[in-house]
């Protein structure tokens, strides 16, 4: 009798147990909201997809934040006026809701990019609002990714649809969708040291590269390749000389050449390479539009020049008229930039006083007559570290460094050299760069 209960009590057991076991390895639903767009930040008039998942649902309950709603799993939706809206989602399955949100700024916007420190500060970047002058957000990457920036940004492209941020510390090309400025994937790495600056043409990137520690050997820098489409390098040009800014004019790759007294010209079809010689060694460059280039020529500290200022160069011969302006900015990014119909040229200025503060002005270059304003636009600005011009207005957007370690700061001048107020951004502004 014993045997036959213990028996019958361990056929139980079995059951009981193998009845848990088969409830344990169903996959039951979980119920979540969520969804992604196809911009975040859009002018007013222009449509967004919202594209739902979900998991688990069955009825969505849509509130774009204008008095706008709707049922439908994937909407899409077009703001009528300028603002920030806060999107959400209900996703519902007959027994429980779950909610998530997002932002949309809808208006006239930039980004700024902030260099950061050299504590260990990474690079951020800051939305900013052209219509008021204002930072509806202070760090735009951090916000849609979650994350902060891996490396320290020496300048940002737009090609198509990524932004190109040029890496250093550590070495990396990474980029974001252009439309909701998420970082897809840990970037570009293979040949990469040292990237500069870059430049785009029938889907190549081309990057300037030191390479290595170019100011002991300045043969060692180059030009990089790589197809934008795969990301893959598909070619390197040697090119001495530590290029620094890229532009495109002819048919030709103009490099400025930060440590030779040179700008490089590279034939794109053949990759031969010429010379300009200058007076000093270059830095950054920009495009008129008649195809023709401005290059800053600066004394640096281990190469002086002859005569420092702009020169511009005629791209159809490769010839260039020099126009002095003493202390132009050895910066590497953003020393020059125009006003809307190309008229005006802002040049900086700066220089190390006894305690090593820099300190600096704006030139004012008239394209028209070729010479310099006889006075500066806007002078004695500490921890001056680039410009930019706002096309809405011409506003003159001047990106202030106190020091490696603080905020930093964009003073806003009309076109007229008046003050009209001073915006928080990151560690060393540096540049402003439209969204397109």
């Amino acid at each position: 009798m014993k045997k036959n209960f213990f028996s019958l009590i361990f056929l139980l057991t079995t059951l009981s147990l193998g009845f848990t076991s088969c409830s344990e390895d169903e996959t039951i639903p979980v119920l979540s909201a969520g969804f992604t767009t196809s911009a975040n930040v859009v002018e007013a008039g222009e449509a967004i997809e919202f594209t739902n998942s979900s998991t688990s649902a069955t009825e969505y309950a849509w509130d774009f934040g204008d008095d706008v709603t709707s049922k439908d799993q994937n909407p899409e939706h077009t703001y009528a006026a300028d603002g920030k809206y806060t999107v959400t989602l209900v996703a519902t399955n007959g027994e429980k809701t779950e909610q998530f949100q997002t932002k949309v700024y809808v208006g006239e916007y930039a980004y700024v990019l902030n260099y950061g420190g050299y504590n260990g500060t990474k690079s951020s970047i800051t939305l900013y609002d052209k219509k008021t002058a204002s930072v509806p957000v202070f760090d735009y990457y951090n916000l849609r990714n979650n994350t902060i920036m891996t490396s320290n940004a020496q300048s940002a492209y737009q090609y198509g649809n990524k932004i190109y941020f040029m890496g250093n510390n550590v070495d990396r090309i990474t980029y974001v969708d252009a439309a909701t400025f998420i970082q897809s994937n840990n970037g570009i790495t293979d040949q990469v040291i040292k990237p500069r600056n870059c430049i785009a043409h029938d889907d190549i990137l081309y990057v300037s590269c030191w390479g290595g520690e170019v100011w002991n050997d300045a043969s060692i820098s180059y030009i990089l390749k790589i197809d934008t489409k795969t990301d893959a390098v598909i070619g390197k040009i040697m090119l001495a000389g530590g290029p620094e800014d890229l532009e495109i004019a002819n048919g030709k790759l103009y490099a400025a050449l930060n440590y030779d007294k040179k700008v490089a010209v590279i034939d794109m079809a053949s990759e031969a390479i010429t010379y300009i010689d200058m007076p000093g060694v270059c830095s950054y460059i920009t495009k008129d539009p008649s195809e023709n280039i401005f290059v800053s020529v600066v004394s640096s500290f281990s190469t002086p020049a002859d005569q420092d200022g702009l020169a511009h160069i005629n791209t159809q011969n490769d010839t260039y008229t020099m126009y002095p302006l003493s202390g132009i900015s050895a910066a590497y990014v953003n020393v020059m930039a125009a006003n809307t119909d190309f008229s005006k040229l802002y040049v900086m200025t700066s220089a190390y006083d006894s305690s090593w503060k820099l300190t600096g002005a704006v030139a004012v270059f008239d394209v028209a007559s070729k010479a310099f304003e006889s006075s500066n636009i806007v002078e004695g600005l500490f921890g001056i570290n680039g410009i930019g011009v706002n096309n809405l207005n011409d506003d003159l957007n001047v990106f202030i460094s106190p020091s490696t370690t603080e905020s930093g700061q964009i003073k806003v001048y009309s076109k007229d050299g008046v003050e009209k107020k001073s915006i928080g951004v990151g560690i060393a502004p540096m540049m402003l760069f439209d969204i397109e």
